[in-house]
């Protein structure tokens, strides 16, 4: 076979090859019916557990057998030196730290055992990966695990105090539309309650719609629906809520118009979030400041004068009488 026809071949396979895999990762991927699907899933759960239904059972749980025991046994050490040790003041500072958080199924005493088993665990941890890269030192590694053990105290709380910032932010962007659904509701001439039941169907996950379905919970357990609001608010801790909270219970105990008041708050609700807005908006050269300072503007030097501080350097290096000679002129 001649060469030029040899390289055609190999060119043209290669280009077929590149085609085919092109073809394969352009295809759309064919949408299957979500009832198809969950009918599958629930068929193969049930093969599964009639085939064979002990490993359908230990199975999930022997991947967390170990983790599950080592945390057993270290709330069983804890919990007895913990216990004693919370006053009254700590368990209502830590309940409200966990209700801002959303953990309302964390218990303070829970979060001491977190606490206590971070502080345990992370200087343990700490310690071996110190002990294989430098070694013991006299100097370093007490340091290292005394920085360690006061971290993993300290951590839970301060992972609790972000989660609850998250929070509070999301709550303030989901408000105003909550509250021009509530509007609508009470207009269309339903009832507060019945209002907040229909936000609670109509709108998506969020955490004021957890919110206003535990102040719905708590109103069906016999809790008055002005204390349930005010909880509320006490636990959510904004004041544009505090706000909302007021002008609720301050109409129904008047009885004025619930759908104004909701309507007002609404505006006031969406201005604020555009205020924010603003706010973050000129505060975005300041927050460039340090990258352009210490990330871009050096490489931008490096660039433009890289080139001239080399040839500078290389020729400040070089001996006298090392230029070349000059060209002798033509005959």
């Amino acid at each position: 076979m001649p060469q030029s026809m040899l390289i055609v071949v190999i060119l043209g396979l290669g280009f077929m090859s590149v085609f085919m895999l092109l073809l394969a990762l352009a295809k759309p991927k064919q949408k299957e019916d979500v009832e198809s699907r969950l009918k599958r899933l629930n068929v193969e759960e049930d093969v599964t557990f009639k085939l064979n239904p002990d490993e359908a059972v230990q199975g999930p749980t022997k991947q967390h057998s170990a983790i599950e025991n080592l945390n057993a046994q270290l709330d069983e050490v804890f919990k007895p030196l913990v216990r004693g040790r919370i006053s009254d003041s700590d368990t209502r500072s830590l309940k409200l730290v966990l209700e801002n958080a959303g953990r309302y199924g964390m218990s303070p005493l829970q979060l001491r055992l977190w606490q206590c088993k971070a502080a345990t665990m992370l200087p343990i941890a700490i310690g071996i990966i110190s002990f294989g890269v430098i070694g013991f030192s006299m100097a370093i590694t007490p340091l290292l695990l005394i920085g360690a053990a006061v971290g993993g105290y300290y951590y839970p709380l301060l992972a609790l105090h972000r989660e609850a910032s998250q929070r509070r932010n999301a709550i303030l962007r989901q408000l105003p539309t909550t509250l021009d659904l509530l509007t609508i509701c009470v207009e269309a001439g339903l009832s507060l309650q019945a209002a907040l039941f229909k936000v609670v169907e109509k709108t998506r996950p969020s955490p004021l719609r957890d919110e206003i379905d535990q102040v719905l919970r708590e109103i069906q357990l016999g809790r008055p629906r002005a204390e349930s609001l005010k909880n509320m608010a006490k636990r959510i801790n904004l004041k544009e809520v505090n706000s909302v909270v007021l002008s609720m219970v301050q109409a129904e105990a008047m009885g004025t118009s619930i759908a104004k008041s909701l309507r007002i708050q609404s505006e006031i609700a969406r201005e604020g979030r555009w205020m924010r807005a603003q706010e973050q908006a000129f505060q975005a050269p300041v927050k460039l400041s340090f990258p352009l300072v210490f990330f871009i503007f050096p490489v931008i030097f490096i660039v433009i004068f890289g080139p001239v501080g080399l040839e500078l350097f290389t020729n400040w290096q070089k001996p006298p009488g090392t230029e070349a000679p000059a060209a002798s002129p033509a005959p």
